[in-house]
Formats: C-alpha cells, structure tokens, sequence
C-alpha cells in the first residue's frame, strides 16, 4: 500500500463514523426552529451530510495525489537551428578518407619543403610533395599525416589550426602558355588530413598558373595566379574554398619591368598584405608588398626594398629582410624606412628562403628541405632546433 492510499484509508474512518453529539444538537436545534420535527429526519440527515464530507475528502485527497504523480507541463519552444560556419559542400564535391604513404627510405637532402604555422606551437611540414606532418611542439616532434588517394604531381598546403587546412594539387596538362601544368583541385580536411573534401577547382582557369596558397581563417583564403599575358592576379574565397573570385589585375609600380608569383597573403585585422618579388629594368631585384583594404578585391603598391631576399611580414608594421649573413634589414614602419638588422641568420644555397611566422615572436625558414626556427621575432635562427621529419 502506497503512502497516498494510507493517508485516503485513514481519511474515509475518520469521515464515515458516527456524527458527534455536538452536530447532531445543531442540527436539531435548526429543524425545530423551522417548524420541522427533528425525530425521524435527523439521523437521514446526518447520514446524508456524513457521505458528503467523504466524497469532499476523498475528492481533494485524489486531485492532490494525481497533482504529485503527473510531471510538470512542458513549454513550447520553437527550435532556433545554430549557424554554421563549416562552408556547405556543393553538391558535386566528394569526401574520401585519407592516405598514409611512409617514406620507403629517410628523405634525402637536399629536397622541396614547404611550411605552414597557423599557431605558435603548431607546424606542418609537406615534403617532397608526397608526405604530410604535423609538430605540436615547434617542430621538436613529427607525426606523419594522411593525405587524400591521388597522385600529387606538386601541391601546396595551408592550415589554420591543428586540424583544418588545404591542399592544392597540380596535374600536367602540356602546352598552357602560362606555365606547362593546371591546377587540378582543391581539397579541404577539418580533421587533420583523416577524412579529405575535394572541392573542385571550376572558377579557376587552367590557362593560369597558381601558386602561394594561403588561408587566413577557416573561410578566406588565396590563391595567387599568373596569367597568359603574364598579368598577375590573386584568387580569393569567403566560403572556405568553394568558390573563387578573381582581383583586378596587379600592375606594376614605377621602375620595376616585371613581377614574379605574389607570397603568401597575410592578415592583420581588415589589413591584408603580401609580399611580391619583382625585377627592375636595370635587372636588379626589387620586393615589393601590396596592400588590400577590401578582402583582396583589389591590391595596390605599399612599399618595397631592393635586393635579393625574402620580405617576411611579422606584424602589419614590422618586417625583416633575410637572405646572406650580415645582409639582414628591417622596417617597422611598414616599409617607409629601412635600417640594417643583426640578424645571424645565414645559409648555404644561394635562394631566397620561404619564411612564416605563427605570431610576432615565432617563425620558420625553410630552404632545400632544412627547416630553421626562430624564436624571437627574427633576430636568432637556429638550424638544429627542428629536424626535417622523414629525413
């Protein structure tokens, strides 16, 4: 027996007794003032007022007992469906899970490495255009990565976290004006090259040749292409690689006869930079950075510096020049003046070097598949303190 039905049984012996003598010589005393006799219809009256204080008692005590049992009312809520900010596939795009192809041999120097640290303790690492890794420690340690089940004649990655990044792949295609080969697609992974989306490539001529891959988030990225005539112009998504759209073309500033494939785009804010290399008419080098204000819609000439090597952007304001020992420069008024830089930076190949930065302290130099880091700003490299992974 529940408590419920105890305290109901406890309540109908209560109600259902005999009246007490004190309602009864009420109950006399008011028929007798009415003119009524109280012999015969008082115990019928006192019965009939007995089963209706039982019914009253058994009513409350079931509504009280159905009122603890039932749950609470439920209340209406109109679902409001989340945004999301994962670009949404097209409907030709496919998902494949990635590959892992392991070096049959460690990787001979020198070879082609190219680096991308989206954060500062973040590095990837794509060597020989076959092998992908990844270091959460500043290159210290390597994992090697899957990439998507194609042939990769030459392809270029970009990652803005340790899990979501891009690669482009190139496929010969013989005879283009511009450069020999076409791009071939675009793939996308969000987990860190276990699954891969291949996204196309429809708004990108093949007549072009592409180069310097870079995304600044998960949405905007860009793609720098060298036309047929030699016009070089920059590719950019807002919605993570699914559709591109070309800038006006980037002419040349004063003096210099010709410009070499854009860098690699950097954002500072709604502030976007890249560096361009270019030749001046005398035939020496020039570096030039350009400047978009309009989510690279369009790019005009900020500043430049003369020589050989390799402008990395640090900060929007703040950018070194590296190339042979001693020959180090630095602005940090976004180009208006140069000073010398003592930098020790130096290496043995007589090429300009890629160079990243992850943050303003944190930044890679790579040059024939040797990787060197640098960890405050650019003034101290050190050639030992990451190992090429695979060699």
């Amino acid at each position: 027996m529940t408590p419920e039905e105890r305290d109901l049984r406890r309540a109908l012996n209560a109600r259902s007794g005999e009246p007490s003598p004190e309602f009864q010589a009420r109950l006399a005393s008011t028929l007798v003032a009415e003119g009524k006799p109280a012999s015969r219809l008082l115990p019928a009256l006192a019965l009939v007022a007995s089963v209706a204080l039982v019914f009253g008692t058994v009513g409350v005590l079931l509504l009280a007992r159905q009122a603890r049992n039932e749950p609470p009312p439920v209340a209406a809520t109109t679902s409001t469906p989340t945004p999301s900010t994962e670009p949404t596939p097209t409907p030709g795009s496919t998902t494949v899970a990635g590959v892992i192809t392991k070096p049959r041999l460690p990787i001979p120097l020198p070879t082609e490495v190219q680096a991308s640290a989206p954060s500062t303790n973040v590095l990837w690492a794509f060597m020989e255009n076959q092998y992908l890794y990844r270091s959460m420690d500043r290159g210290a340690t390597w994992e090697q990565r899957p990439l998507p089940p194609t042939k990769i004649l030459f392809g270029e990655i970009s990652f803005v976290s340790n899990e979501d990044g891009w690669l482009t792949t190139v496929a010969m295609t013989g005879g283009l004006a511009a450069c020999g080969n076409a791009l071939d697609a675009v793939w996308h992974t969000t987990d860190a090259g276990a699954t891969w989306q291949s996204l196309g490539s429809s708004d990108l001529p093949q007549t072009h040749c592409y180069s310097g891959l870079s995304f600044v988030d998960s949405n905007r990225g860009f793609l720098d292409a060298m036309t047929p005539s030699q016009t070089t112009v920059i590719y950019r998504t807002t919605d993570g690689g699914l559709s591109w759209t070309a800038s006006t073309p980037i002419s040349n500033p004063s003096g210099v006869k010709s410009q070499y494939a854009p860098g690699l785009v950097r954002a500072f804010g709604s502030t976007l930079l890249v560096p361009i290399n270019g030749q001046l008419s005398s035939g020496n080098g020039v570096q030039d950075v350009y400047l978009s204000t309009d989510g690279g819609a369009s790019w005009s000439y900020l500043a430049g510096t003369r020589g050989y090597g390799t402008i990395a952007l640090v900060t929007a304001t703040r950018w070194i020049q590296l190339m042979f020992p001693g020959s180090g420069r630095e602005t940090t008024d976004a180009g208006a003046s140069w000073h010398p830089y003592p930098t020790n930076y130096s290496q043995a190949a007589p090429i300009g070097p890629q160079v990243v930065f992850a943050d303003a302290r944190v930044g890679y130099a790579t040059v024939r598949g040797a990787i060197a880091r640098t960890l405050d700003g650019g003034l101290h490299w050190d050639w030992n303190a990451v190992k090429s992974p695979g060699t």
